[in-house]
């Protein structure tokens, strides 16, 4: 199972099945797709896969799709580098067979969409902040972006699609737990499909350093329902929506590239460091988190060099503007793009496309977990905000 450095064992059954949800848009004669799917991360060769079948099929072109993860901890690692955490004396392929499984169900309910008959329909939408139950996980006061944003496309008054659009890390079950499981963006999705009769896209947010630790009772089930209810009831707490104006789709690619060497008597002190700390915390997050940090080292420290990748986009398409990355933004960062935006509905979606690591705060580097975990230099977040905001507002073009 993928999310946790700690958690070696196996799975050992399944709490709630996982979704492929995927949600096709016809707009002034233009195709765009939307996908989303509930595991961990995705990699760039399933995703390519899929987009280049899709364009040889139905026509539609590789930057009109995108292909994003909800980031569950509790689903299956599918990426073979990081297998040797689990001791196993032999590769016998499961990943390999896995990430084919993933690339026929993704490119199959996106090809559903094209077999299946377009329907006229209006966008609407509401925004509320959820409170109470998840915020900064490394710190109360901290930037926090608590919006969460229900959109549905409605033919008169039937519910046809929807999404949903949160910043939350779906870590609510913890490391013991060994079940498959969607966590908090499923159990959502769930319950949105009970109340409006059809599965939403989930569209996770700017969640890098957002999270229910500060707010959880617990780490298993009965703390997934208690959670995921909580921010259920304050979604739906009004039926209010507002109309969203949809025009035909614009997407403005960005990409940023950075290699550097990698400080190898640094991060060794700083593993030592942190093993110092682990020998005397007791507290079950805290320790999680330092054993984490300390395996996300090991991973480091079998590199020289650090090649960082980070392939980003615009999508415009009218009252709404999309930022699409692949990273797990810090929320201020978010935020700050979503501000550049002149759009109605400004929106960051995350894992989308890749999985490009953490973007966490210049200021914290070597002290977070989601620093050290970050495959980006010291100062990269801010500089690829920066880009972003601009590209958001117009001020920039690709």
């Amino acid at each position: 199972m993928g999310g946790y450095g700690m958690r070696r064992q196996k799975s050992e059954g399944v709490l709630d099945e996982l979704k492929c949800t995927a949600l096709l848009l016809e707009i002034e004669g233009a195709p765009i797709v939307f996908c989303d799917v509930e595991i961990l991360m995705i990699t760039p060769e399933i995703v390519a896969e899929v987009k280049q079948k899709l364009q040889q099929n139905y026509g539609i072109q590789p930057e009109m799709v995108t292909i994003a993860t909800t980031h569950t901890h509790a689903g299956p690692e599918i990426r073979s580098e990081r297998l040797t955490m689990f001791d196993e004396e032999s590769d016998d392929g499961f990943w390999q067979r896995y990430q084919d499984f993933l690339k026929e169900k993704i490119y199959a309910t996106i090809a559903d969409c094209f077999e299946t008959e377009l329907k006229d329909v209006k966008a609407w939408y509401r925004t509320v902040k959820i409170e109470g139950l998840y915020g900064n996980r490394n710190g109360i006061g901290k930037p926090e972006d608590k919006d969460a944003t229900l959109v549905v496309f409605k033919d008169g008054e039937d519910d046809l699609a929807a999404i949903v659009n949160i910043s939350c890390h779906p870590t609510v079950l913890g490391a013991q737990n060994l079940q498959i499981s969607s966590d908090l963006l499923g159990y959502i999705s769930r319950g949105v499909k009970e109340r409006l009769g059809v599965y939403p896209l989930m569209m996770q947010g700017a969640s890098g350093d957002m999270s229910n630790r500060n707010y959880r009772q617990g780490h298993d089930a009965e703390e997934l329902a208690r959670t995921g209810e909580g921010i259920l009831a304050q979604l739906f707490a009004s039926e209010e929506l507002e109309p969203l104006n949809l025009k035909k789709p614009v997407v403005e690619a960005y990409h940023w590239e950075t290699s550097y060497p990698v400080d190898q008597e640094a991060l060794k002190n700083l593993q030592e460091q942190i093993k110092q700390q682990m020998a005397t915390e007791e507290n079950y997050d805290k320790h999680k988190i330092l054993l984490s940090s300390v395996y996300a080292i090991d991973l480091k420290l079998k590199k020289e060099e650090i090649t960082a990748n980070f392939d980003a986009a615009i999508i415009r398409l009218g009252d709404v503007e999309i930022c699409k990355q692949p990273g797990e933004l810090f929320s201020r960062f978010g935020m700050q793009i979503k501000a550049a935006s002149k759009a109605k509905l400004p929106l960051i979606w995350g894992y989308a496309d890749d999985y490009g690591g953490y973007l966490a705060d210049e200021g914290e580097y070597g002290k977070t977990y989601e620093s050290i975990m970050s495959p980006m230099p010291k100062g990269a977040s801010e500089e690829i905000t920066d880009d972003l905001a601009r590209l958001m507002a117009g001020e920039i073009t690709t």
